[in-house]
């Protein structure tokens, strides 16, 4: 029987590999990010930040459905995720679904409305709310 491995890595290691497929991502190397994020999604099967970022590179390509497929994997995992939801709003603003992104992002505002993913609706809400962008 082959030997099986088994990886625990810890909670630093983790934000440090998430870290850096962020950095990746931003420096438009959307497959090397893909691979960071998958690879914690395999260490992590129930991360939900891993989910979200892979959604996140579907969603810089412009792959919309796939972007959703990971956010909507990312929410049954956590449904009080506002990562997943201010995501998914995001891109439901840029398909031009504005009474979907409506929802999610307010309901991302509800969950974090003083943080980082409640700042992100906010500011897509005036988006989604603007006659000159839909």
């Amino acid at each position: 029987m082959p030997a099986k491995w088994e990886v625990n890595p810890s909670r630093d290691e983790v934000a440090l590999l998430m870290e850096a497929g962020f950095i990746l991502r931003e420096a438009r190397r959307l497959q090397e990010a893909r691979e960071v994020f998958t690879g914690v999604r395999a260490l992590q099967p129930s991360n939900d930040a891993a989910e979200v970022a892979l959604g996140t590179i579907a969603f810089h390509e412009g792959n919309y459905d796939t972007a959703r497929k990971h956010y909507r994997k990312a929410l049954e995992m956590n449904p009080k995720s506002a990562f997943a939801l201010a995501h998914l709003g995001e891109t439901e603003v840029f398909a031009k679904n504005q009474q979907a992104a409506r929802q999610h992002l307010k309901r991302a505002l509800e969950l974090d409305p003083r943080g980082s993913f409640g700042k992100l609706a906010r500011g897509l809400l005036t988006i989604a709310d603007n006659p000159k962008f839909k």
